[in-house]
């Protein structure tokens, strides 16, 4: 039986944190494709039906779901300036996106 170094141990150590440091990018990667795609679909949702011919309540209706896809877009548009390489933590963390 082989005896185990130093070595091995941090090299396992090592691996195990690379792993879960890959595993949690990848799951951070399917969070905001998820989100990404929750945005779209509120997107989506834009009316752009004429309000004259709609009864009070449907012209209600329409205009949430308007400001929800306007909304929506807004935020998708602030992610992928998060995401783009050359914007920093710094922005991020202070908003100025």
């Amino acid at each position: 039986m082989t005896q185990r170094d130093d070595g091995h141990d941090y090299r396992d150590s090592k691996n195990k944190a690379q792993a879960y440091e890959r595993k949690q990018k990848q799951k951070y990667e399917a969070i905001i494709d998820m989100v990404i795609r929750w945005l779209d679909s509120n997107i989506d949702e834009w009316e752009d039906e004429k309000f004259a011919f709609s009864k009070y309540e449907e012209v209600r209706t329409i205009v949430q779901k308007n400001y929800l896809a306007l909304d929506s877009k807004d935020l998708k548009e602030k992610i992928e300036i998060a995401l783009n390489p050359s914007t920093t933590k710094r922005q991020i963390e202070n908003g100025d996106l």
